[in-house]
């Protein structure tokens, strides 16, 4: 099936190895490197992970959000190592997460993930044939032409707003007197404005809350478009914060990405013997180093 995006509607070397990994039918990963970075995992041609700083993966959805708690998420991965089982499969054999729900939210992340390399700047991609997969998969895995088309429809739709919410570099900011008291806006929106001081991206804010990190920006420029919020460049912020006495806008861990973001301790997961700012279990270990995490360079983590 051929796609119908535009060949200028997506960075090219991001398109074009979508479609040679696709048609190759390639076992392995695609490296893209950029801002943001990411990894775009396949299986026989299919896309089954993508992983991005610019977007939360399946784990900061499912505890941020509270779909999940911790302590079972640490226990199905624990199981994991031990036995060798898929991630997915010991999630749902703990009833942790239902089969149909797993599939979608991994589904959305994998498009979520695409779309947010694709939205920055995409550098170069580099293929390499690989024996292991990621940690939990999407199977069956997407067809490239539908992720294709898919960030293409997202791009043009946030494009469609004369001030789009979703710049890496914006910080968003409520209305004064947008609020009154008692008012609830529902529909998520209560938490973003209530997330909304001046100090978060749009990135930052999809991480806060275990949410999609296009759906965070969609749901804030039509938030922007009603007169909610607000959106500063970063040198606008940091004059804002030199009249507030000096305080920046700093991220919870006090590191930025290369490309100028907060790195979540999430972000540093892949460095070995590492999660969320702790050390791993020894099971926990074996784990990422089974599946390559953080000994190779270039990674996305």
């Amino acid at each position: 099936m051929g796609t119908q995006v535009p060949e200028d509607a997506i960075a090219r070397p991001l398109r074009q190895a979508l479609l040679d990994c696709a048609a190759g039918r390639m076992s392995g990963v695609l490296r893209v490197t950029g801002h943001p970075s990411g990894t775009i995992h396949f299986r026989e041609g299919r896309i089954i992970a993508a992983e991005t700083p610019g977007a939360p993966g399946l784990e900061v959805i499912l505890l941020r959000s509270k779909r999940l708690d911790e302590s079972g998420w640490d226990a199905a991965f624990a199981a994991a190592a031990a036995s060798g089982s898929e991630m997915r499969d010991e999630l749902v054999a703990r009833d942790l997460v239902g089969v149909g729900e797993l599939q979608a939210l991994l589904r959305a992340a994998v498009a979520d993930a695409v779309f947010a390399m694709a939205f920055g700047v995409v550098d170069s991609c580099r293929a390499e044939p690989r024996a292991v997969g990621p940690l939990v998969t999407l199977d069956p895995g997407a067809k490239a032409e539908w992720l294709l088309i898919e960030t293409w429809r997202r791009i043009q739709l946030l494009g469609s707003f004369p001030d789009p919410a979703g710049h890496a570099r914006v910080r968003v900011v409520t209305v004064p007197g947008a609020m009154r008291p008692g008012l609830v806006l529902g529909g998520g929106r209560d938490e973003l404005v209530a997330l909304s001081d001046g100090r978060r991206t749009p990135r930052d804010l999809a991480f806060a809350l275990g949410r999609g990190v296009y759906a965070t920006m969609l749901q804030l420029s039509r938030m922007q478009a009603d007169g909610l919020i607000l959106t500063i460049s970063g040198s606008a912020a940091s004059s804002a914060e030199a009249a507030n006495g000096g305080r920046p806008p700093a991220p919870e861990d006090g590191q930025r990405t290369a490309d100028g973001l907060p790195r979540r301790r999430k972000d540093l997961a892949g460095q070995p013997g590492r999660a969320d700012g702790r050390e791993l279990p020894s099971a926990f270990r074996l784990l990422r180093l089974r599946y390559g995490e953080g000994t190779t360079p270039g990674g996305t983590r």
